[in-house]
């Protein structure tokens, strides 16, 4: 980095930067990184680090990240039930997917939650959210977000998944494949069924183009 700074003529701020460790198998190497005097110092690791909005912890977890975007959610929607005194179906949908959705689903292909209390505390939003509305808290979860139009937010995640295959698999992106179709094409089904490869851990397993090979293989041909 500091070779490359050089020569582009962009140095980086040597006191401002740090080392984020991944993986629990990972040898922690201690890294250094010249300053604008020249002089060498070691950079300071950290467990979370924050890259485009997103939180980054060193077993890829997103816990933390999601803990805090629900907390941010949960204070909007505290306003908006101190703001309106009758809140109807039609007025909590449209402030609820302006201003309290977008939070929890920013970039959430890349921070997906695998572990089933975050999926839980993701949906509880919504689920408490729904109940603000006259009449709605004897319903069911299902039974609210029916009458409601708004799907739940597992749904929604699982949409956006399949949404960003089919831009893969069509060419809408001019980048390299990260997805392989599968050459096999005698089975039933569509016919831009994927590869399923074999991983070890379950924090790959989520990796994107590791989670939505079944979903993606399953949808029927039309």
């Amino acid at each position: 980095l500091t070779d490359w700074a050089k020569t582009w003529q962009l140095r980086f701020n040597a006191s401002k930067c740090k080392t984020l460790h991944l993986g629990n198998k990972n040898a922690q190497h201690e890294y250094k990184m010249k300053d604008g005097q020249g002089d060498e110092l070691v950079l300071d690791s950290t467990e979370l680090e924050k890259d485009l909005g997103i939180n980054i912890d060193p077993a890829l977890k997103f816990t933390r990240h999601i803990e805090g975007q629900v907390n941010k959610a949960n204070r909007i929607m505290g306003l908006i039930r101190r703001s309106y005194q009758h809140l109807d179906g039609e007025s909590f949908k449209r402030l609820f997917t302006a201003l309290v959705r977008p939070h929890l689903e920013y970039c959430n292909v890349a921070w997906a939650p695998r572990l089933n209390k975050d999926k839980v505390l993701i949906e509880s939003v919504l689920r408490r959210g729904s109940k603000f509305i006259p009449g709605f808290r004897d319903l069911s979860y299902e039974d609210r977000l029916r009458k409601l139009g708004i799907p739940s937010m597992e749904f929604r995640r699982a949409r956006g998944d399949v949404i960003e295959v089919f831009k893969y698999t069509h060419g809408l992106y001019n980048t390299d494949q990260i997805l392989e179709l599968d050459s096999d094409n005698t089975r039933r089904g569509h016919n831009f069924k994927l590869k399923k490869r074999h991983c070890k851990t379950a924090t790959r397993s989520n990796f994107f183009s590791f989670r939505v090979v079944d979903v993606w293989n399953n949808l029927p041909h039309k």
